[in-house]
């Protein structure tokens, strides 16, 4: 029997009741009295309540102020940075000097390291030579189930559209994906996210013929296949000519693909302050990113440099992209989702790990993010 992922959002709401009541007549007196001494112990109540909240502002921004003043002056280290070549924003702290101007005066210095895929940064940091990377929260749990020495710290972005469902032409709804035979890498983010698409449809895997494969686009393209999930841009030529068009995305189904920023575990119980200091040059590129258009198109137009890759494959891969590097309920649910989809599909070395396993929340809030 196949297995089918349900996703579900429990959501717990906790109200509180107020009541009040009044009086005339010969007690008016009295009770004008105890209003008065309620009112009294309720402003004094809101005055404390004022002051353990401003006490509590101070102190947030005194660990963020002292985070953003941190210099580190200890014995040399070089800092590992890892990437592949369609993630970022640690690539664009590194490359665009974001991270050697945060670490002025600390004596520490950056390599960047780049790899062909997740599980060969996974391996680097299982022989401790890398430090810090970004990648997808699949391989990313992969690893940290295998005992790689890692967790993750933070993102770079969630994007609801980098994996959509693309269909032919001649189905527009869900009940003409019925029956339809669909591409996908089985046990990849495309396959989970699939899943969830065919939920929020009002399907279920049951529904369709999954067809397992690499090769997405040519089985697509020769119609052998009526459907596929994979990654956008390998559709963008026959989106273009009106041959296919996306049926479903994260949009519908309220999930994303996350591009997780992980730490070595040791590394980062050494030396938190230089961990929270490195999440916080990644947000700041994220916030130049979003601060324009032509930040954006800088942006990408510096991938494409360094990685080769074409800059409309990073245009169309990231529109509408979620950046950022504070973790989202949205993104702490979708990766419950994703571990048990994990565990459900026998993708894990150690299936009994659990969310507090693969995360640690707590550099985010060194950095005043959380």
């Amino acid at each position: 029997m196949k297995k089918v992922l349900s996703i579900g959002l429990s959501i717990c709401m906790a109200a509180a009741l107020f009541g009040c009541s009044s009086g005339a007549g010969r007690d008016t007196a009295p009770q004008t009295t105890a209003s008065a001494e309620a009112d009294t112990t309720k402003a004094a109540e809101e005055e404390a309540e004022n002051a353990e909240s401003a006490s509590g502002d101070t102190t947030a921004a005194e660990t963020k102020a002292s985070i953003d003043d941190y210099v580190y002056d200890g014995d040399p280290i070089e800092i590992h940075l890892g990437d592949i070549n369609s993630q970022f924003p640690l690539n664009l702290a590194y490359n665009l000097g974001y991270l050697q101007e945060e670490f002025e005066g600390s004596n520490v210095t950056f390599t960047m390291d780049y790899f062909q895929n997740g599980p060969a940064i996974s391996e680097a940091f299982a022989s401790g030579d890398l430090d810090f990377a970004e990648f997808g929260e699949q391989a990313a749990i992969a690893g940290i189930s295998a005992d790689y020495g890692y967790k993750i710290i933070g993102r770079n972005c969630d994007t609801e559209t980098m994996y959509p469902l693309v269909v032919g032409k001649d189905i527009t709804d869900a009940e003409g994906l019925k029956g339809a035979k669909v591409a996908v890498s089985v046990g990849t983010s495309a396959h989970y996210l699939l899943l969830t698409y065919l939920h929020s449809l009002g399907l279920s895997e049951d529904d369709i013929e999954l067809v397992n494969t690499n090769d997405t686009v040519t089985l697509l393209a020769s119609g052998e296949v009526q459907g596929a999930a994979d990654q956008l841009a390998k559709f963008s030529s026959m989106i273009d000519a009106g041959d296919v068009h996306v049926l479903a995305d994260g949009a519908v189904s309220e999930t994303c693909q996350i591009s997780a920023f992980v730490g070595r575990t040791e590394f980062c119980e050494k030396y938190p302050e230089i961990t929270a200091k490195v999440l916080k040059v990644v947000q700041r590129v994220d916030d130049w990113m979003a601060e324009s258009e032509d930040n954006q198109k800088k942006a990408f137009t510096t991938l494409a440099e360094i990685t080769q890759r074409e800059e409309t494959w990073f245009s169309t891969m990231y529109s509408g992209s979620n950046f950022g590097i504070n973790l989202t309920e949205q993104d702490l649910r979708v990766l419950g989702e994703v571990l048990e989809f994990m565990k459900s599909n026998d993708l894990l070395s150690n299936p009994d790990i659990t969310m507090d396993d693969i995360l640690e929340l707590k550099y985010l809030e060194m950095a005043g993010y959380r």
